[in-house]
């Protein structure tokens, strides 16, 4: 990760630590486990990242390809890291808006969305704005669809997390990030 990443995502912390979840990006070993959880890529779908960044995990879906055989969306609230990963991924569709509207940002795609890898700090979001964003989530993906989402809690029980529709089919720590984080799998049902 560049220092110049990391000092934006520094400030932006300081600016507002509740949205932003962590001090630094996350690792390549995180990123790169997130990836591995999404799993082998489909010819013509849709893989949705929420919470971009300054595209630590972007850098290494596209780096898989997903931005080629596959469509990637990756959506940050935050306009200026918006701004920055538009010109640093031009292949990937970069949306400046809020994981809560994934299926309007998608639109027509819709039907080709099988994973959605999310980096969003759930633990300390507004449980409504959670809610919404998780709802959202289990009416995107069809069944059989996945769900990335890592968390920095290693020990937390992934079923807490309150989905309706699916069920947890995979867990990884990952050490080798500050901090260590813990990533889980879902699949829809």
């Amino acid at each position: 990760m560049k220092i110049s990443s990391t000092l934006k995502f520094l400030c932006k912390w300081i600016a507002h630590p509740k949205s932003t979840g962590a001090v630094c990006p996350s690792s390549g070993f995180l990123a790169r486990k997130m990836v591995e959880g999404v799993g082998s890529m489909r010819d013509g779908g849709v893989v949705v990242e929420l919470g971009a960044g300054t595209g630590a995990v972007t850098k290494y879906l596209v780096e898989a390809g997903f931005d080629k055989n596959s469509s990637l969306y990756s959506i940050e609230f935050d306009s200026g890291l918006a701004e920055t990963l538009k010109r640093d991924f031009p292949s990937a569709k970069v949306v400046n808006d809020s994981a809560e509207n994934i299926r309007k940002i998608v639109g027509s795609d819709l039907p080709k969305v099988y994973a959605i890898v999310s980096s969003l700090p759930l633990l300390s979001l507004p449980c409504d704005m959670v809610g919404r964003i998780l709802k959202e989530v289990e009416e995107t993906l069809p069944a059989g669809g996945k769900f990335v989402q890592y968390t920095y809690n290693l020990k937390r029980n992934p079923n807490s997390i309150g989905f309706k529709n699916m069920r947890h089919i995979g867990v990884s720590k990952v050490y080798l990030n500050i901090p260590p984080a813990r990533v889980d799998v879902f699949e829809k049902i």
